[in-house]
């Protein structure tokens, strides 16, 4: 079971490194304060965070895809969004998965032609 923990001294390349590790099929998406989407990874945790005292927040595999992006609001203040990629195009998690648990998004994912993050774009990391 995969146990991830998110603190603000982790740069966002570092968190989808050790998340892909886990969950090989997909990765995650992070707001910044101002709600944008940040495309830079190479930037710690904590800039992206809209509540600067929290101090960190771990998922595992059995966590349902909503439980994971709400807990995570909740706790930095900024949202969080699980993704895949397929032909080329980026998805996202959609209300249909939500009572999935990340393991099982991750196997759907992987089961309706999702490339492996880590391997189709190293660059990302």
């Amino acid at each position: 079971m995969a146990d991830i923990t998110f603190t603000g001294h982790k740069k966002l390349a570092s968190i989808n490194k050790e998340w892909c590790g886990k969950f090989n099929h997909i990765y995650l998406s992070f707001a910044g304060p101002d709600g944008k989407f940040q495309g830079d990874w190479s930037v710690n945790h904590s800039t992206v965070r809209a509540k600067k005292d929290a101090s960190e927040m771990a998922t595992t595999g059995n966590m349902k895809v909503k439980t994971f992006e709400a807990r995570y609001k909740d706790t930095f203040g900024t949202q969080v969004e699980i993704k895949y990629e397929k032909n080329g195009r980026l998805y996202r998690s959609l209300d249909e998965h939500n009572d999935m648990t990340l393991s099982e998004f991750n196997k759907w994912a992987e089961e309706h032609g999702a490339s492996k993050p880590l391997e189709a774009h190293p660059e990302w990391f």
